[in-house]
């Protein structure tokens, strides 16, 4: 396939949402492709020359970079004239008054102190460099340390003493709030490239929304600088979801503080059942990918993501193939299995988070899901959604406290898939592999939740619809019914802090509890501890713990204390003895 032919399949394969108003007017005949192209560019680097129906207006700012290595790597199989007419752009760096080398000596900075693309000129260390340029430059040098000394990426490829000499360069100049600022390619259908940055002079327009100003300066130099390191393994345009999913990466590795990445996440978690690769273009599902990349740093190590990389470059592919090759160095299982736990990590996001998974998952998102609703021994069906490649669904059903359990079955009729069984619970969670099918949950009322999530392992194509079946079963239950509700003796009793950690504090629920609670209080009433258990199953065998201590944190004094247990109005008493040594 040509790149020309790959470019406009490309243009089409995007969602309507996703869709600039130059793509729309091409998908719609209005603009031939090269001349889609070259507007594509020009939104980027010259928006004053782009006509004015074809210009944005609101939405978030993003990267420009994508749109420019596009059209570098469609410009081979176009016309002369399409070349002719993109090499004026390409070459045409930005002409400004001023140049810096960093301390560092690695960077030659470009900047104006008057007209359009003027800096600041506040130099408060009175050094006579505005303290804009000041910083750039020691964040260009940090970033250098960053991701080449301490990351081990290769450094970027040279440009032969362009823009004045051999130091890698950086054009500070107004970029208008639509673009954070982007990497050129310098290299037409190149695999590889040198390259050199555009970045924005203050970061005030409304278009930099969650991250603005010298925040939003160095996010996007950790960004566009790893573009400049990605063009060294490999620059052409099938690769752009992964040039951005990573560079978005970075910038939460080099200032995890600033969390930039978290306005593209409902992009990509959003949409569960869409590939891992399928964002190309301006799509944000593009840099919602980052989660991927941090799936990988967090799951299996910060290096892996360059290994993967550096198997790029030598792959001269961006193929699910050569990810599957690299991550079966630290996962047996490759890719298929990576995203099966990467879909369960993406269900704990938001307020389902948990610990174990995603450092930041209370701040994410939460992925959408299909809703199964069960009645008294009744089998539900559903077919509804198509998952493509690496894609996933997630089948969630709620107990709300009914006794009982349930029978799962997942089937497709084509394709490969892992399928996980998450049981949510009050106060633990687990997320089980399954192979079998039904898969049976026994006393499902003691989970708040019950989720089976279904990945596809295919590396390519649409898996096929799947087939999903529920059945609830009353008498699927795993645990003894309690007689009645009631507090059992503690144990031990008494209770030594001095020679046991906790005293177990068991009870049994004769009925479902929507609001369950044990409280402690003094001989004279004053409440000394308490727990809210939340909803509770009826069932016997509850254990809780408590460390002798009150709300305040403090060990309580010897005596004896009166235990109580209330679980939706009914209630339960008992008492028990503290020895202090």
């Amino acid at each position: 396939m040509t790149a020309k032919i790959l470019a406009v399949l490309l243009l089409f394969a995007l969602p309507i949402q996703a869709k600039t108003l130059i793509e729309k007017a091409y998908e719609a005949g209005e603009l031939d492709l090269e001349t889609a192209l070259i507007y594509q560019v020009l939104s980027v680097r010259a928006p004053d020359q782009l006509p004015a129906i074809y210009r944005e207006s609101g939405g978030l700012a993003v990267c420009g970079t994508p749109h420019l290595v596009q059209a570098m790597s469609a410009a081979p199989n176009l016309s002369a004239e399409f070349q002719a007419r993109l090499g004026k752009l390409a070459q045409r760096r930005p002409d400004v008054q001023h140049n810096l080398l960093s301390p560092s000596g690695r960077f030659r900075v470009h900047y104006d102190t008057e007209g359009r693309h003027a800096v600041s000129p506040t130099d408060d260390d009175a050094n006579g460099i505005p303290d804009y340029i000041d910083l750039t430059m020691a964040v260009l040098d940090s970033v250098w340390v960053l991701e080449i000394d301490q990351l081990g990426y290769n450094p970027p490829p040279s440009d032969k003493g362009l823009g004045g000499g051999d130091e890698y360069d950086a054009y500070v100049i107004e970029l208008d709030g639509g673009y954070y600022g982007f990497a050129y390619p310098e290299s037409a259908g190149a695999v590889t490239t040198s390259s050199y940055l555009e970045i924005d002079n203050n970061f005030t327009d409304s278009g930099y929304k969650q991250t603005r100003e010298l925040d939003a300066l160095r996010v996007t130099i950790a960004h566009e600088f790893h573009h400049a390191l990605q063009f060294g393994y490999y620059a052409t345009f099938d690769g752009s979801w992964w040039q951005e999913s990573t560079s978005t990466w970075m910038e939460e590795v080099a200032y995890p503080h600033i969390d930039d990445y978290l306005q593209y996440l409902t992009y990509f978690l959003g949409e569960p059942q869409r590939s891992l690769n399928s964002g190309v273009y301006r799509s944000l599902h593009t840099y919602g990918s980052a989660i991927f990349s941090l799936f990988l740093d967090q799951r299996y190590g910060r290096e892996l993501n360059r290994l993967i990389w550096e198997e790029v470059g030598q792959r001269k592919s961006v193929d699910l193939a050569h990810f599957d090759r690299v991550i079966r160095q630290v996962e047996p299982g490759g890719l298929g299995v990576a995203m099966s736990e990467f879909a369960v990590w993406n269900y704990f996001t938001g307020n389902r988070h948990h610990g174990e998974y995603y450092a930041e998952g209370d701040k994410y998102p939460t992925v959408p899901t299909r809703d199964i609703a069960v009645t008294a021994e009744a089998v539900v069906r559903d077919t509804s959604l198509v998952v493509e490649a690496t894609g996933s669904v997630y089948l969630r059903l709620e107990p709300q406290l009914r006794a009982g359990g349930v029978d799962l079955f997942f089937d497709a009729s084509q394709g490969a898939w892992r399928r996980h069984l998450l049981l949510v619970g009050p106060d633990s969670v687990s997320a089980q592999l399954v192979s079998e099918s039904p898969v049976r949950v026994n006393g499902w009322d003691q989970f708040d939740e019950v989720v089976l999530v279904a990945t596809s392992t295919e590396h390519t194509g649409l898996a096929s619809q799947h087939l999903f079946t529920a059945q609830f079963d009353p008498n699927l239950t795993d645990r003894p019914t309690a007689v009645a509700t009631l507090l059992k003796p503690n144990y031990p009793n008494p209770f030594r802090p001095s020679q046991h950690p906790h005293t177990r504090l068991a009870f049994d629920l004769a009925t479902p509890s929507a609001e369950t609670r044990l409280a402690l209080f003094t001989a004279d009433g004053r409440l000394v501890w308490e727990k809210d258990l939340g909803p509770r199953a009826a069932r016997a065998g509850y254990e809780e713990e408590w460390d002798g201590r009150n709300l305040a944190g403090n060990l309580v004094a010897s005596g004896i204390y009166h235990l109580l247990l209330e679980a939706d109005g009914a209630a339960a008493k008992r008492t028990l003895a503290v020895v202090r040594d």
